[in-house]
């Protein structure tokens, strides 16, 4: 089941406009799942994450002339998720496999699917010039700005982290936000990003990522492919720590008149995302994918 359904993606991908965009690379996680494996939600539970958290995005998709299209395939073994568009229908297709994995939690599983929105919403930075925000930008989005929409109003549920998270990271948060809500909200979302930075991790058969071991390096160009996992859990983390508000109702610098890439469009996007021209040390998108080319100085 889980061939034919790969052969029937690949020729829906074929028709496609532009190429797919996942949140893991092409892994061979799935000869480990088990439909009756005992799992951090159920089938009822994984449809009610990926509705939930698509709901918010109705209107934003609206607002483009699109349509949000959901294909959940439960009983699919594939430990991935996906977007594309065809059109006017941006597609995002969620698999069992990936949900069914131990590292991963609820919290961490809307996440994916805020990453998967991300390729469709997030903007800059940009796959060259496809539809589709990469793999670093879609990542940012979905702590900075998706979390944000999705679970902003959940309170008693996100206060419920205090307690949950390392003191490195709630040290960070605390420093952030100066409102218990927002730090409540930061908790919980550092959370849902180590559980995604953990499956990466096995993966990539790396170790463990850590927050408080960051990935050192310093892209000479924009990567627009999957980091490895510690250079994610980096991505999660500061988009958590970045309190500039993000207009869901804007694709940030998508169809520049002087290029997706380009300057000018780093510079439109930087209204809606943590920058070097905020003056802050934290928020940023990490060097171990992201080059930035704005200074103080511009």
């Amino acid at each position: 089941m889980v061939r034919s359904t790969r052969l029937a993606f690949a020729a829906l991908s074929v028709c496609s406009l532009s190429a797919q965009a996942s949140i893991l690379p092409p892994n061979d996680l799935d000869k480990e799942d088990n439909l009756e494996m005992i799992a951090n939600m159920t089938q009822k539970e994984f449809k009610e994450i990926i509705n939930g958290v698509i709901s918010f995005y109705n209107e934003p998709a609206a607002n483009q002339g699109a349509k949000i299209k959901v294909n959940a395939m439960w009983d699919n073994s594939t430990v991935n998720a996906s977007a594309q568009q065809m059109g006017s229908s941006w597609v995002i297709n969620m698999y069992g496999g990936l949900a069914r994995r131990p590292e991963v939690t609820p919290d961490g599983f809307a996440m994916v699917v805020c990453h998967e929105l991300g390729h469709h919403f997030a903007g800059f930075a940009f796959k060259g010039s496809s539809w589709a925000a990469n793999e670093g930008q879609a990542d940012y989005f979905a702590t900075h700005a998706c979390a944000r929409r999705v679970w902003g109003k959940q309170k008693e549920v996100n206060a419920s982290f205090r307690t949950q998270v390392g003191q490195f990271e709630k040290s960070k948060c605390d420093e952030a936000y100066s409102v218990q809500d927002d730090r409540d909200l930061c908790y919980r979302t550092t959370a849902a990003g180590l559980s995604l930075a953990t499956l990466l991790s096995k993966l990539g058969n790396s170790g463990e990522p850590r927050f408080e071991t960051p990935d050192d390096n310093k892209v000479a160009r924009t990567n627009d492919n999957h980091p490895a996992a510690q250079c994610r859990l980096d991505t999660y983390f500061q988009a958590a720590l970045c309190g500039k508000p993000f207009d869901p109702m804007v694709i940030p610098a998508k169809n520049h008149p002087r290029g997706q890439g380009s300057l000018d469009a780093e510079k439109e996007a930087a209204k809606y995302t943590c920058t070097e021209l905020d003056s802050k040390a934290f928020g940023l998108r990490p060097t171990c994918w992201f080059r930035s080319r704005l200074t103080l100085k511009m």
